[in-house]
């Protein structure tokens, strides 16, 4: 288990520096970096921040995925060298974008060049449903997700119940202009549809969703996992941070008993 390191703690006039308690990097997919941010700053506690790097995805051509994916590694060097605790690669397509046996061999290789932990986003949401025992998964995803998300969780040992895309849903980096409630309205339905299903999962970290997570576990009944979440958690727990959070779910609700 990962010990959170013993620095400074903030003093009056601001001496300590802003993530006194964990620094943690994240290569973001989108050209445009804003869901994630924010929703990475509502979970956190204080002493606790994020170091990014905006990627080349846009329609996540396989140019893109291969061109962001090189970056990711650069961008882990300069993390590291930077000083962050953790980096997160980000992006499960662009994690894969040498096959799913790849990711391990880029987790490796971007540890071996960055001098510290790296993970990646495929790696903590599998991890994330590992842990709440996800078996049979219910998946609301984007029109840019495709079907990349089954073959991922299939390694996770769930099954897909059911996967739906958002119809209309805006391209990538325009995922800001879609509100909450759109995913859950959709989740909603496709739960009640499938009641053998024992987790929702969200797998695009750049629409909003986090806020969601609380309510619809409540009134559905089943574990709700997004990507931002599972990122999230699985930083939090990889840099020793154990603070009990609440309001964001299951994953979070019993986190310093990880």
């Amino acid at each position: 288990m990962a010990q959170e390191k013993h620095r400074p703690e903030p003093v009056e006039g601001g001496a300590a520096v802003y993530g006194y308690r964990a620094r943690i990097g994240y290569t973001c997919p989108p050209v445009i970096a804003e869901v994630f941010p924010y929703e990475f700053y509502r979970v956190v506690p204080e002493g606790v921040t994020l170091a990014i790097t905006t990627l080349a995805v846009a329609k996540a051509t396989s140019e893109e995925l291969r061109t962001s994916y090189d970056i990711s590694l650069r961008a882990a060097r300069e993390m590291g060298a930077a000083g962050v605790d953790l980096v997160v690669l980000g992006g499960a397509p662009v994690n894969m974008a040498h096959g799913y046996d790849g990711v391990e061999k880029l987790i490796k290789r971007a540890e071996a060049e960055a001098g510290v932990p790296v993970t990646t986003s495929l790696t903590a949401k599998n991890n994330a449903l590992h842990h709440l025992r996800s078996r049979r998964v219910v998946v609301v995803g984007t029109s840019d997700n495709g079907d990349i998300s089954s073959e991922y969780l299939a390694q996770a040992g769930c099954e897909v119940v059911a996967s739906v895309s958002m119809p209309d849903a805006p391209p990538l980096n325009h995922l800001g202009r879609l509100p909450s409630e759109a995913s859950a309205r959709i989740a909603r339905d496709l739960v009640r549809q499938h009641p053998e299903a024992d987790t929702l999962y969200f797998p695009c970290a750049h629409r909003a969703t986090v806020d969601k997570i609380e309510a619809l576990e409540e009134e559905l009944g089943v574990s709700v996992v997004s990507a931002s979440s599972a990122i999230i958690w699985e930083a939090l727990r990889r840099c020793g941070i154990r603070d009990p959070i609440v309001g964001y779910g299951r994953l979070f609700r019993n986190l310093e008993d990880d």
